[in-house]
């Protein structure tokens, strides 16, 4: 098959998505139309993909909404998928791929080889006005009148967009391998609860600290936050460790010494990070929201405020075997579900799935 991954926002989770995806099917011919304007962009990124993987770079795209500048990206896209053969599939990556790419692919009579992955479909952000949610709304809306088929990427994503109208939806859970590294035992009395990611508001760091804060007066609790970003001003109480970006065994290394992974986020699609935690066998405290709530059933607890998580972290504090219980509970639930082959088969079948399909259609 030859597979055309069109993506502005080239780095963190989707990155990570596109790199998994690739090298698990790593039969297939893959071209990447990437974003250019994004600092994040690993400087290695070739490296992270198959040998057999093209990269064209999408110049005039760009993360926010503009006319003037949004139609010169949707031209300079329809302009290099037009000189590409032989497509069996287009598959966008995020919301401004979606909406430009559903447009095109609709331009090149090719919406029925289309699938859109929203990644946490842009609605579901909370830090953009009521107004500008619902906008971003009704440009779902539209690009739907285009076609192409919609892969949520967690059963509440799928939820959450359908809620809105919206049709033509499946999901697939978002997958990883796991990682390699076994957790440790906890042979003393202090307990570390750990987060990683991108400090945005997304992340939403400040409910973070204020948990902490918390647990300032006990010296056995400690918190750690392994990444960097915006809002690094906000992690201010004293307990808390910010350890910025580090290389992935230093950070396999914190997961495996971790007690209990917490996360503090507004909105996910599926995050990957809690998927790493899971594998390792860490037990979870999530914040009640899209993404999160799949990820949670007898390895942990899902909360709404901060009253609730400091209650649940005192409960593991005073039954010290929950750690256990919860954590088995965790790996149990993520190579049964969230693995990287059940993903990859899964999107492997769709992929083959719409081909038929469409070539059905055309001998129609």
């Amino acid at each position: 098959m030859k597979i055309i991954h069109v993506v502005e926002c080239f780095a963190g989770g989707v990155f990570s998505f596109l790199s998994n995806l690739t090298n698990e099917l790593d039969k297939e011919e893959y071209i990447i139309i990437y974003g250019t304007n994004r600092e994040e962009i690993p400087i290695n990124f070739r490296e992270k993909f198959p040998l057999n993987t093209k990269f064209i770079p999408w110049k005039s795209a760009s993360r926010s909404i503009n006319p003037l500048k949004d139609i010169k990206a949707l031209w300079e896209l329809y302009i290099i998928l037009k000189k590409i053969d032989n497509i069996d599939i287009i598959h966008l990556h995020s919301s401004k791929a979606g909406f430009l790419g559903r447009v095109v692919s609709f331009l090149l009579g090719k919406s029925s080889r289309t699938i859109y992955t929203p990644h946490a479909i842009s609605f579901l952000r909370l830090d953009v006005s009521p107004k500008k949610r619902k906008i971003f709304i009704w440009m779902e809306k539209f690009a739907g009148f285009f076609g192409g088929k919609i892969v949520a990427c967690s059963e509440s994503e799928k939820e959450a967009i359908e809620e809105q109208g919206i049709k033509n939806v499946t999901f697939i859970n978002n997958g990883i391998k796991p990682l390699q590294i076994e957790k440790k035992e906890n042979r003393s009395n202090k307990i570390t609860i750990i987060s990683v990611g991108r400090l945005s508001i997304q992340k939403n760091p400040k409910l973070f600290n204020d948990i902490a804060l918390e647990f300032i007066d006990n010296s056995n609790i400690q918190f750690i936050w392994c990444g960097d970003g915006e809002l690094k001003s906000e992690l201010t109480s004293p307990n808390i460790k910010c350890t910025g970006w580090v290389e992935r065994k230093e950070l396999e290394n914190h997961l495996a010494n971790a007690d209990i992974y917490l996360s503090t986020s507004l909105w996910e699609g599926l995050p990957l990070s809690v998927l790493e935690a899971m594998s390792v066998g860490l037990p979870v405290i999530l914040s009640n929201c899209v993404g999160n709530r799949d990820l949670v059933k007898d390895n942990g607890f899902l909360y709404n405020n901060k009253i609730e998580v400091v209650k649940m972290i005192n409960i593991f504090i005073k039954r010290n075997k929950l750690f256990i219980f919860k954590g088995e509970k965790s790996k149990e639930i993520f190579f049964k579900e969230f693995k990287l082959n059940v993903m990859s088969k899964k999107y492997y079948f769709l992929y083959k799935n719409n081909i038929f399909k469409y070539n059905r259609t055309e001998k129609l």
